[in-house]
């Protein structure tokens, strides 16, 4: 069905919506920290599992050195954006990276369908960026949008699933990393509306 409303309309409502919903501040109920959940999943077929709630969600691994010698340490980690709320940012609260910076791609859906290694792509990824000490406090959302070869994407990001790949080249040492996902709750009784119309906006694909 043709949406009810011009496509320049709706990417100027993300970009509103975007910039003045409100940030949030208090800290949110989900905190996903690889030091006390265990070894996020390594396996891209099968994330490790999380459902956000409003505020400022964390999620925090390891990569880089693994217990399996010659092996890198993936993590993948599948999450939710509740029905009513939008993802507003990936900010990175800290990172310690054993080259000059680690990777990070986000795809649609429950699982990341690109091996490690790139040796074959069945579809693109959604959004990715590169992170380390120097992207402390940045949000990582604006990049991964327009990243090459990416789908693309216009924030906020609505409510559905996607995966997060986590990882880091440079395996002789453990890297970490901490970043707070931003889930915002659509505000007053138009929300219903204003989600259908963000889930109607068109991708845009990055050249």
């Amino acid at each position: 069905m043709k949406s009810l409303m011009p496509d320049t309309i709706l990417l100027a409502l993300g970009a509103v919506l975007g910039a003045t919903l409100p940030q949030s501040q208090a800290q949110a109920g989900i905190v996903l920290d690889e030091a006390t959940f265990g070894d996020f999943s390594d396996d891209r077929m099968a994330p490790t599992v999380v459902t956000l709630d409003s505020g400022m969600n964390v999620i925090a691994g390891f990569s880089g050195q693994s217990l399996v010698p010659e092996m890198h340490d993936l993590d993948y980690v599948r999450f939710t954006v509740p029905a009513g709320h939008v993802l507003t940012r990936l900010l990175v609260q800290d990172a310690f990276v054993g080259g000059a910076f680690s990777f990070v791609g986000m795809q649609t859906g429950p699982v990341v369908t690109i091996p490690w290694d790139w040796s074959n792509v069945n579809s693109p990824l959604l959004g990715w960026a590169h992170f380390g000490s120097s992207s402390i406090g940045s949000d990582l959302l604006p990049t991964m949008a327009g990243s090459p070869g990416s789908v693309g994407f216009v924030t906020p990001l609505e409510a559905g699933t996607y995966t997060l790949w986590i990882m880091e080249l440079d395996n002789s040492q453990v890297s970490s990393y901490r970043f707070g996902v931003d889930v915002v709750r659509i505000p007053g009784p138009s929300g219903a509306w204003l989600a259908a119309a963000l889930a109607r906006r068109p991708r845009r694909r990055a050249v």
